[in-house]
């Protein structure tokens, strides 16, 4: 078994990597094959162990026409790759990695799985209908169709597809989500939740993020009676206005880089809000778990139905900022039991488990 991966986001995020060196250590023969637009992405996040190639098949006039990426990249991985030792590619999102793989699919009829991802399923499908021919091919192609979370298919099944089309590719598809450095996993759980509750909010402050209406939403809980105060870190558009709004007790802490940065401000937290508009899944719900810190995620979007309701905190709808202050009053009560469960289930995610479901299905597809 040998694997090719296309992943043109290997630069801009550090779960590629972490899931490759994963797969390594698991014994997948795999090389990965990144198309960059930007010189100076080149030859960033590189897995350590596992062979890479970049190269810039990626022109900033190509826009959304995919098919051009494509016609670039397939001649480059062919010099730099030995396709008669490929035996499955993982495009690793739809529309960029996937035009690729639908390529050499049409040329080597080497089976390919495709994983669908924030940009494919929020941003382009929905700004670029005149997409959405390819990607219906990409995914009837796909000997599997993967998902971050179950919101995830629900949305593509029952929004992208026809109801002839839905059953083959419901099908094929399967849910596999982000995984953990196992490095995350030495949090304690918590005996009580702070006095005041501190609620943190990690991340971008951008308008989908939306950190003003986490911020808005334990104010909201202080004047219904709560005892609670806010924590914040990250940058972005939004963060002096936050900045500016913050109350006695609130703290905006800058930007935490890193695990062992991201470890201290989950120590400074009882409770983490990011109620996001839109999530693929959210790493930060992850982490903050790990650090026994009871989670509030956004209904309908990448982390919903990860756990039940309750289980390690509750599902709460994007801009309703008085349902976000009930939610808040809620998730507090049984403390400790929650914790404690956040940290246990968070064990489930470390990427040596990924990397086994990665593995369990590759080997599904090539019999």
């Amino acid at each position: 078994m040998s694997i090719l991966h296309i992943c043109c986001n290997l630069a801009g995020s550090t779960v590629f990597p972490q899931l490759f060196e994963a797969l390594r250590d698991a014994g997948v023969d795999q090389v990965v094959f990144v198309p960059e637009k930007r010189k100076e992405d080149m030859g960033k996040n590189q897995p350590e162990g596992v062979l890479t190639h970049s190269a810039l098949t990626v022109r900033k006039s190509d826009a959304l026409f995919f098919s051009r990426k494509a016609k670039r990249s397939v001649p480059v991985i062919e010099k730099k790759v030995n396709m008669e030792a490929v035996t499955l590619i993982h495009a690793h999102t739809l529309f960029s990695d996937g035009s690729i793989a639908y390529a050499l699919h049409q040329k080597y009829n080497i089976p390919y799985v495709v994983t669908l991802r924030y940009s494919d399923i929020e941003a382009i499908w929905k700004y670029e209908p005149h997409l959405h021919g390819m990607a219906r091919r990409i995914l009837r192609e796909a000997a599997k169709v993967v998902f971050l979370s179950g919101a995830a298919r629900q949305k593509v099944l029952y929004t992208w597809l026809s109801s002839r089309e839905r059953p083959a590719i419901e099908d094929k598809s399967e849910i596999i989500p982000n995984g953990i450095l196992p490095e995350w996993l030495d949090g304690t759980p918590r005996e009580s939740a702070g006095d005041p509750v501190r609620v943190g909010f990690a991340g971008r402050m951008t308008e989908r993020k939306r950190p003003l209406d986490a911020f808005c939403a334990v104010h909201k809980a202080r004047k219904n009676g709560g005892n609670f105060v806010f924590r914040a870190c990250g940058d972005g558009p939004l963060k002096d206005k936050l900045i500016s709004e913050l109350r006695e007790g609130d703290k905006y802490v800058g930007v935490a880089n890193g695990m062992y940065a991201m470890k201290r401000f989950y120590a400074d937290c009882d409770v983490l809000l990011v109620p996001s508009k839109a999530e693929t899944f959210g790493m930060v719900y992850l982490e903050a778990m790990s650090q026994g810190v009871p989670v509030l995620y956004t209904k309908g979007q990448g982390f919903d139905g990860q756990f039940y309701d309750g289980e390690v905190g509750y599902a709460i709808a994007a801009q309703d900022i008085d349902g976000q202050a009930a939610a808040l009053e809620k998730i507090v009560k049984d403390y400790p039991a929650r914790s404690a469960r956040c940290i246990e289930r968070a064990k489930g995610y470390a990427w040596p488990v990924i990397a086994k479901k990665w593995t369990a299905l590759y080997s599904a597809v090539q019999g």
